[in-house]
């Protein structure tokens, strides 16, 4: 009962927020936008690559305080229902640092794993051809495709982000000590309601994205039009559904953080 307990507080705090769900909506759609106005800069003189230089670290900078302090929000919101959103992100802005570090180790092995792609069309195919006969009989090359497919999903959308995130969280919440906070790093990992909001995260904000994404209207009766609506109808939903996937991480990932500290 606690275990479904923690997934509906998880859940209840991560959608009644709507000063969080706010800023967050505003919050990536500036940074978005000034990620393109920065792809467009002219790169004709050296004030124009350091106004380039200088756009680029505000963008990580808010990148990092926007979701570093939610991460921090959630936390503390899950020890104190009364909880403010600004000292959180306060919080996440003198710990920027040792969030960039974190940011950029962890990337590491989410981006290496990215490569295991390249041996999609190859890997089951070599495999399957090491079976015994018997097996091979069995187990068909399209099966063992899609088997590769799903492991690969589920260690880069499920498996990666459960082990690496909570040194996300516990960098915003204590800056660099939050690199060997080994034991608060253990305990939340072995919570079993925090691993059931990846996977769904993982399928609504990965999958379902996808296939909302993958959309397409009747080329025989659409307009140009209707393409532009039904574009930017699924761009906005999915950007809600990966929006709502990330705070349900986020909630979960505080309550389970705070959890696991001694003091809890």
């Amino acid at each position: 009962m606690a275990r479904w307990s923690s997934l509906r507080e998880a859940l209840v705090l991560s959608l009644t927020n709507w000063r969080l769900w706010l800023l967050q909506l505003a919050g990536n759609a500036i940074i978005i936008a000034l990620f393109v106005e920065w792809l467009r800069i002219p790169e004709a003189h050296w004030w124009q690559l350091l106004f380039q230089a200088v756009l680029i670290l505000a963008i990580v900078a808010a990148v990092l305080v926007l979701h570093g302090g939610t991460l921090a929000y959630f936390e503390s919101a899950h020890a104190d229902p009364a909880a403010q959103l600004l000292p959180a992100f306060r919080k996440a802005l003198k710990h920027i640092p040792a969030l960039a570090v974190c940011v950029f180790l962890l990337h590491i092995p989410w981006a290496l794993s990215g490569h295991l792609y390249n041996y999609q069309t190859s890997f089951p195919g070599y495999l399957r051809s090491e079976f015994p006969a018997w097996l091979r009989r069995m187990i068909s090359e399209p099966a063992l495709d899609n088997t590769y497919t799903f492991l690969l999903f589920v260690l880069r959308w499920v498996i990666l982000p459960g082990l690496l995130l909570p040194f996300l969280l516990f960098c915003a919440d204590k800056g660099f000590r939050g690199f060997i906070a080994f034991r608060d790093w253990r305990k939340t990992v072995r919570s079993l309601a925090y691993w059931i909001v990846l996977v769904v995260a993982a399928i609504v904000g990965v999958h379902f994205v996808q296939l909302v994404m993958g959309w397409r209207l009747d080329p025989k009766t659409s307009t140009l039009h209707g393409e532009y609506m039904s574009f930017a109808m699924r761009q906005l939903l999915a950007y809600l559904l990966a929006l709502f996937s990330w705070l349900f991480v986020g909630s979960m990932l505080g309550r389970a953080g705070r959890a696991a500290q001694p003091s809890a």
